[in-house]
Order: structure tokens, then sequence, then C-alpha cells
């Protein structure tokens, strides 16, 4: 099985539209999306709609509780606050029910998905380095935790025998018996890697491999959607440098 784990979307049609027809070329079984579906970006209600209709389990990331007033929330910044209000505008009242009514994380067997930080859900922290993971390894027993948030995909691994903890920036990884994962998806809309291609990550059950994807899209369109609808131009612009 072929298993999608996508992230922080941010209301980009025209990267989501590139995601779409390169899921159906990698044959994929099941969509999962970590969260961040609106914010910074100008389509929101497309993006809304194709993750409604498209994927099997979403969580609700920061600015998703944002927009919806799905509970109390602490975000100072003036520019986001401008991008939330313009999208509640732009929504349906169904898309936003859908939005508010979206859980913060997801257990199975075996793994755990969340937005942010595995050990509070929803704290909006940024699990970025080796340290942040080997503390965020001991809140969960799982072999898998598949995260967003930071939009910088990566993968960390816990080895069990050692407890030595290492981060791989790799195109494909081997999973391994006895070693514990923690795995950022990477940003679909707004990458923050210095690469401004869509990053996506693919879980083959199959061949028991981790594989990021990285698609080209038409940044242009993105950046003048923003810019034509008197949103903030910072979020624009650090689409074409991937920042």
């Amino acid at each position: 099985m072929r298993i999608a784990y996508i992230s922080d979307l941010h209301s980009n049609i025209y990267a989501v539209e590139a995601l779409e027809k390169d899921l159906k070329n990698e044959r994929i079984d099941e969509i999962r999306c970590l969260g961040d579906i609106v914010g910074y970006g100008a389509n929101p209600k497309e993006v809304v709609q194709w993750v409604m209709e498209n994927c099997s389990i979403t969580l609700r990331g920061n600015h998703d509780t944002l927009v919806s007033d799905a509970e109390p929330i602490v975000i100072l910044h003036p520019e986001v606050l401008k991008v939330a209000e313009w999208t509640v505008d732009q929504l349906t009242d169904k898309e936003i029910d859908f939005l508010a009514n979206l859980e913060k994380d997801y257990e199975e067997k075996n793994l755990i998905l969340t937005h942010d930080e595995p050990c509070m859900p929803g704290s909006m922290y940024y699990v970025t380095s080796e340290k942040d993971a080997k503390d965020t390894f001991s809140a969960y027993s799982e072999q898998f935790c598949f995260y967003g948030h930071t939009h910088l995909p990566v993968i960390f691994v816990k080895d069990r025998d050692t407890k030595e903890v290492k981060s791989f920036k790799v195109d494909k990884y081997k999973i391994k018996e006895n070693e514990q994962y923690l795995v950022n998806a990477g940003s679909v809309g707004q990458p923050r890697d210095k690469d401004p291609r869509i990053s996506y990550l693919i879980h083959d059950t199959d061949t028991n491999e981790l594989i990021y994807k990285r698609v080209e899209y038409d940044v242009e369109k993105a950046v003048q959607d923003i810019l034509n609808a008197g949103l903030p131009s910072m979020f624009a612009y650090r689409l074409r440098e991937g920042k």
C-alpha cells in the first residue's frame, strides 16, 4: 500500500493541482492530510474542497483552528490575522464547520499523526532539531509519527537499542524494525527549505520505504493571486525562494 502524507497546503491551489497529478502518477492508495489547509494563500475555498473530497484522514492545524474558531488560539502576527479574516469571508459555513470539527491528532496501530508537537497537539511547537526529536520520542511508543507544521522535510530516527537519535534529509529511507521514526512531510503550499517545489511523503508499506517527492508547480500564479487579493505581499514573494 502506498500512503501519501501531505501537510501545510496553505490555500495554494496551484500547488495542490500539481500534487494531484503526481499522486495519480505515483498510484497512491490513500491520502492523509496533516493540517494547515488554509492560511497565507489566496484560494482557500478550492483547497478546502479538494481536501474534503480526496483525503481519508485530515487533521486540524493552527491556521485551520484560527480561521474556524474551533478553540482559543493565540496568534499575534498581524499579517497572519489579516489573512485569516479574509479567509473566513471566502468560505461557506459548511467549509468552516469542516475545519472546526477536525481532530488535532490521530492514532492507529503502530503510528500516530499530528500537525505539530506529538507531546501536546495544538501547542504550535516546532520540532526541528535532533534534541527536539529526542524529547518528542519519549511521548509515544508507536514506531511512526508523521507530522507537519515546520514546512521542513526531515526524518528523525531513534535506534531502539542504543537510544541514539539522528536526522536524515534524503529522497528515500529504508525502514528497519529496530528503529522508531518521527517524520515531517514538508509543505505542499509553502515550502521553507529553500526549495520552492512541493514536498510530500509516500509511505510504501510493501517495500518498507519512506519516499519524499518534490514537484514543481506554477509559483507565479500563486504569487499573483495573493497580490491580486490584496493579501500581504510577504506571503507571495517567499514562495519564489521556498522560505
